[in-house]
C-alpha cells in the first residue's frame, strides 16, 4: 500500500487502478485518497487528542476532488480543535434513528381522538360534533401522523369548509386544535418530553385572523307574536299523546328559559311539587339549576304527575332509547307552520330572558334565572348578593303572566 505524497489531481485519480492503496496529498497535509478493490474513497487523517483518526469524506465520482479538499479542510479545523468527526458522524446516526423511533412514536390523528375522548368526559352532545369532524370533515387526515399536518394544510381546509359552512369550518379546526394540545401533553418520551411539536399548527388561523367571524343568534318570539305561538302550543294535537308530552315540554321551556336538552332530562327526582321547584342540569357549565316554578307550571307538573306513575322522566318516550323525549324538531316544524312564527328550542330561552329584562329586574335576578355564570371576575359583589326564592319565584309569576295573559287555554 502506497503512502507516498503526491499532488492529487482528478487525471491521476482516474488512472489509478483498484488496487488498496492510500495517496496522500502534497499540498493539504492530512487529506488523502484510499483506493480499494471497489472504490476510491476521500479520506482525511490527523491526531485528535493525541490518538490517530481517520474519517472517510465521501467516494471519487460521488462527490469531485474540489469538493472534497473543500470538506476536507473544514474537518481538518474542526480536529485540530479537538472534534473527532467519528465520533460526530456515530452522533448524528444516533440522532436519525431517535428521530424515526419519534416518529413511529407520534400518533395519527384517529389514534389521538380515540385517546382523547378516552380520557375526557364529554357530553353526548360535544362527542356527536366531534365523530362529525372526524369523520366527515377531516376524514382523508385520520391516518396522518399528526405531526405531519402542517399550517399551510389548516389553512388550505379551513378555507375549503367555509365555502360550505362557516361555523361548521371553525368546528373542525377547534376540535383538531384540542386534539391537538391535548396529544402534546399525553405523548411523551422516556425523559418525559414532548414528542410532538409544541406549537399547534392551527395558531396560523390566530396569526393570520382567518377564523369565521359568526354571528350569534339573537332572534326570540317578541311580545306581539307571543299570544299567537302560545295559542298554536296549547291547540296542538298529537296523534297518540294522551299525555301532551310534545305540548308540556314546549310551555315548560318558554316557561324556564332552560336549554333543550336539559329541559328533555328532567327526571320526577328534580321536581319538588310540594314546595315548587323545578331542577336541571345545565350542559354548558355542568351546574344544578332550581328555581321556584310559576303558579302555572306548577300547575302543570301536578297534572303530569298524576298521569304518569310508571316512569321516572317528566316528558317520557316509549320510542326513545333514554326513555324521555329527545330533539322533537318534526313537532317544532308543525308548531312553526300552524302559526306561521318561525322558532327555535333556543329562541324560547332567550324570549323567557327578553322577558325577564322587560320586567326590570336586576342583573343578578336574571343571571340566577338563566343559570348564568359571573363572568367578571373583578366584581366581588356577586359572590355576596343572594336573589331569595322569593323573588325569583315572583319573577316566575311575573313572567308566565305576560307569557299567557291572552292564552286561550282550558284546564
Amino acid at each position: 500500500m502506497s503512502t507516498s505524497r503526491v499532488k492529487l489531481t482528478k487525471s491521476f485519480i482516474d488512472s489509478l487502478a483498484l488496487e488498496p492503496a492510500i495517496y496522500r496529498d502534497s499540498e493539504l497535509i492530512g487529506f488523502a485518497l484510499r483506493v480499494n478493490t471497489s472504490y476510491k474513497t476521500y479520506i482525511v487523517e490527523k491526531k485528535v487528542n493525541g490518538k490517530s483518526t481517520r474519517s472517510t469524506l465521501g467516494i471519487h465520482g460521488q462527490i469531485t476532488l474540489a469538493q472534497a479538499r473543500v470538506l476536507a479542510q473544514e474537518v481538518l479545523v474542526q480536529m485540530s480543535k479537538g472534534i473527532n468527526p467519528n465520533e460526530q458522524k456515530r452522533q448524528q446516526r444516533a440522532d436519525i434513528e431517535n428521530q424515526d423511533n419519534l416518529i413511529r412514536q407520534q400518533p395519527t390523528l384517529q389514534i389521538a381522538f380515540e385517546a382523547y375522548i378516552n380520557e375526557r368526559a364529554l357530553k353526548d352532545r360535544t362527542l356527536s360534533d366531534y365523530e362529525i369532524v372526524l369523520s366527515k370533515y377531516l376524514a382523508d387526515w385520520k391516518d396522518l401522523k399528526l405531526a405531519s399536518i402542517t399550517r399551510t394544510m389548516i389553512q388550505q381546509r379551513h378555507q375549503e369548509l367555509s365555502t360550505n359552512s362557516k361555523a361548521q369550518a371553525n368546528m373542525a379546526m377547534r376540535v383538531f386544535r384540542a386534539i391537538y394540545n391535548f396529544s402534546v401533553e399525553h405523548y411523551l418520551d422516556d425523559k418525559e418530553e414532548p414528542i410532538l411539536p409544541l406549537i399547534n399548527p392551527v395558531n396560523t388561523l390566530n396569526a393570520k385572523r382567518a377564523w369565521n367571524k359568526i354571528k350569534r343568534r339573537k332572534t326570540y318570539i317578541n311580545e306581539d307574536k307571543l299570544p299567537d305561538w302560545v295559542n298554536a302550543v296549547l291547540a296542538y294535537k298529537d296523534r297518540g299523546q294522551v299525555l301532551e308530552t310534545n305540548k308540556d315540554f314546549l310551555l315548560t321551556l318558554i316557561l324556564t328559559g332552560f336549554r333543550r336538552n336539559e329541559c328533555e332530562s328532567i327526571a320526577w327526582a328534580d321536581v319538588d311539587l310540594k314546595y315548587g321547584f323545578i331542577t336541571s342540569v345545565d350542559p354548558k357549565n355542568g351546574d344544578p339549576h332550581t328555581l321556584p316554578m310559576g303558579d302555572f307550571l306548577w300547575e302543570l307538573m301536578r297534572k303530569r304527575k298524576r298521569h304518569i306513575v310508571d316512569s321516572k322522566w317528566v316528558f317520557p318516550s316509549a320510542k326513545s332509547v333514554s326513555g324521555h323525549i329527545t330533539n322533537i324538531s318534526k313537532v317544532r316544524a308543525k308548531i312553526n307552520k300552524s302559526c306561521g312564527i318561525e322558532f327555535t328550542f333556543h329562541d324560547l330561552r332567550r324570549t323567557f330572558g327578553s322577558i325577564a329584562e322587560s320586567l326590570d329586574y336586576g342583573k343578578y335576578t336574571i343571571k340566577k334565572l338563566l343559570n348564568h355564570r359571573e363572568e367578571d371576575e373583578r366584581d366581588v359583589t356577586a359572590g355576596y348578593v343572594q336573589v331569595s326564592d322569593k323573588k325569583l319565584r315572583e319573577a316566575m309569576n311575573e313572567i308566565e303572566g305576560l307569557i299567557l295573559s291572552k292564552r286561550q287555554y282550558e284546564d
